[in-house]
Order: C-alpha cells, then structure tokens, then sequence
C-alpha cells in the first residue's frame, strides 16, 4: 500500500508545486506562513516546511491519535486536541528552539 497517504502542495492559483508520500494518515492539519502541522492516527504530530514538505523538527510523538492541532496567535505554542479528550500544549517557535 505504498502512496496510500500523501502531502501536495498547490499554488493558489492550482498550480502543482510539491508532493511528498505520507507513512501515517492525517487526521489533523493546520497551517501557518512557514510550516504545516499535522496530527496523525498514529499518535505523532509532525512540523513540515510549507514549500518543501520536508520535515521541520522531529515528529513528537503523542500517547493517543490526534483530533486536532491549532497554532497560537503568537505561534509560541502548537495546541494539540488528542481522542481521549486531552489537551496537549506544545511549545512552538522557530524549527531550532522547539
């Protein structure tokens, strides 16, 4: 089942700029100026660069899947809903401070 989960990239005016093969499927998404953060079933939440779709910081791993990921005003935290009900605050910053 390769390419069964996968990241693409469009410009704004529906041109395609990137792609990038997934192993885990997403199940939360949020976007700022310079990054993607996803929250996955596989209980990760993961920080990708916004025009390369390469992984930012290494994957954080979380105990339960992800619902929902938010990232704060300030970007100085990412907000991280998980199934059990729980709210996880994650420190966020630049890639190097996380």
């Amino acid at each position: 089942l390769q390419d069964r989960f996968a990241l693409h990239l469009y410009s704004v005016n529906g041109k395609h700029l990137s792609s990038v093969p997934l192993d885990e499927e997403v199940t939360a998404m949020c976007l700022t100026e310079d990054f993607v953060v996803l929250g996955t079933m596989q209980c990760r939440l993961e920080i990708r660069d916004l025009q390369s779709l390469k992984v930012a910081v290494s994957p954080v791993p979380m105990r339960v899947p992800v619902h929902s990921v938010s990232v704060t005003k300030e970007k100085s935290h990412i907000l991280v809903g998980l199934e059990d009900g729980k709210l996880i605050v994650v420190g966020a910053g630049q890639p190097a401070e996380v």
